[in-house]
């Protein structure tokens, strides 16, 4: 399950609970979140800090000394059910704009249904492209070097999410990569395409 500090993950069909990190799709929680040009972002991952230092200890010295009781990670990224939307979550200009957008924030900041959620279980297939920690495995190397700033949280593969959500990143075939500020005051979410 762990190698060079990366945890995979597959997803469960179960019931989801608070404490879970999950990963879907709700474009009716509370406290919208807008893009730039007023378009409402989906919510599309939840991670509660406590629960990713106990599947993934290799944040923790990451997190020493940070209040980070009863915080989460909430990813949201721009969605257009109907509309071509992928030029939105692919630039990184656009995600650092605010096309996508990630909250470091109470757990209960943003009130979403759990039902349109799953939950992440680790696994011990070390050859998965959805994992936690560890190095960013880029689908086009484009040179970033983002690790002054932030911390790479994970990522997901697109055609590994369950198949009511698997369009999020508007290819199966894409990948999302989820960061975080080095002093949690939010982060990055951006997508590669194949």
């Amino acid at each position: 399950m762990k190698k060079n500090g990366y945890v995979n993950f597959n997803f469960l069909e179960s019931k989801p609970n608070i404490n879970n990190i999950l990963v879907g799709l709700d474009l009716d929680y509370s406290n919208k979140v807008m893009a730039p040009d007023g378009h409402e972002l989906a919510l599309i991952a939840f991670i509660p800090i406590e629960n990713l230092l106990a599947i993934a200890p290799q944040f923790e010295k990451d997190f020493q000394e940070k209040e980070y009781k009863d915080k989460a990670i909430y990813v949201f990224s721009y969605y257009d059910e109907e509309d071509y939307f992928l030029d939105y979550i692919t630039e990184i200009d656009d995600a650092i704009q605010g096309y996508t957008k990630v909250i470091i924030g109470d757990k209960n900041q943003f009130k979403f249904n759990l039902e349109n959620f799953y939950p992440i279980n680790p696994i011990e297939n070390l050859n998965e492209m959805s994992f936690l920690g560890g190095q960013p495995e880029y689908l086009q190397q484009e040179g970033y070097d983002f690790s002054e700033k932030y911390i790479f949280i994970g990522q997901i593969l697109g055609m590994d999410l369950p198949e009511k959500v698997n369009e999020i990143f508007y290819l199966t075939g894409n990948v999302g990569y989820i960061f975080i500020n080095r002093d949690l005051s939010g982060g990055l979410f951006f997508v590669q395409a194949t």
